[in-house]
């Protein structure tokens, strides 16, 4: 067996292992926007010269997240997984990471307490359709307002995702949003096509700005007929609370956030309504 990294021509196995686990938000493009902001920090298990299995790390300076991890099912129990594990930790500690983050479905959360992950609390999805509505405050975001939002962010989530913002809203500025208080961002939203959903994600909210679910009936005006998919730490409260208020949201299975190391304020902040992604924070 060998973990090493991938191949632009694997993004499509990456994509497909995801298919598979019926993981409806991590399309070839996802994996692809990984690969090309980090190749190093995409990984590949392979046995007998064939992929079996992927994970990917990505780093932000001192605090890393790993996310994506997939073994093909006949391949389950030979220890592969945590190959993979080993391999993004490895990753990440190099880059100089002190924190490391996930977010785990359950009967994998064995396995990352056995590498010395703890718990810090659920990571809930909420999966429906929303009424999208427009509002006065709301309007698409633009390249000009990007170093803004990055500077909003920063301050939220705790480390620069500048390059993944900015290939976000590369890829899809109709799903890009911006909320005003006053003449300047009070907030902002951005998503990504799917199958069959569109995820949603970073959402982020100042310290200043009211709870409000504007920018999400924005985005959902923007999506169409497609549902939402959504992901936020079951420590903010209030976008819990938002988020369960809204009919025709279904809570579904949770994921669990757990970190290895020093504890970080990194992707744990009440400004943060939703995250990017399991792997992205």
């Amino acid at each position: 067996m060998l973990v090493r990294q991938i191949k632009h021509e694997e993004l499509g196995f990456a994509a497909e292992c995801a298919r598979a686990e019926g993981w409806c938000g991590e399309t070839e493009q996802v994996f692809r926007t990984f690969f090309e902001l980090d190749p190093e920090g995409c990984s590949i298990a392979e046995v007998d010269g064939s992929p079996v299995g992927l994970c990917v790390a990505v780093s932000y300076g001192m605090c890393g997240f790993l996310g994506e991890l997939i073994v093909l099912k006949e391949f389950r129990g030979r220890g592969l997984g945590r190959k993979l594990m080993e391999h993004g930790m490895r990753y990440l500690r190099n880059k100089g990471c002190i924190s490391i983050c996930l977010d785990g479905d359950e009967p994998a959360t064995a396995l990352y307490e056995k590498l010395g992950f703890e718990h810090f609390c659920k990571s809930l999805r909420f999966v429906g359709s929303i009424e999208g509505r427009e509002s006065s405050r709301v309007r698409s975001m633009t390249r000009d307002d990007l170093q803004e939002i990055a500077a909003i962010d920063l301050e939220a989530f705790g480390a620069d995702r500048l390059r993944y913002l900015v290939r976000r809203f590369e890829l899809f500025p109709q799903l890009c949003k911006t909320i005003a208080l006053g003449n300047r961002a009070a907030g902002y939203i951005m998503a990504q096509p799917g199958i069959g959903v569109t995820s949603v994600g970073p959402w982020v909210m100042t310290v200043s700005a009211e709870s409000s679910e504007e920018l999400l009936e924005s985005i959902a005006s923007a999506a169409g007929d497609s549902w939402l998919r959504i992901g936020v730490l079951e420590s903010n409260a209030s976008a819990v609370t938002l988020l369960r208020s809204i009919g025709n949201l279904e809570e579904t299975t949770p994921s669990f956030r757990m970190i290895f190391g020093q504890k970080t304020r990194v992707g744990i902040s009440s400004q943060l309504y939703a995250i990017g992604s399991a792997a992205k924070g």
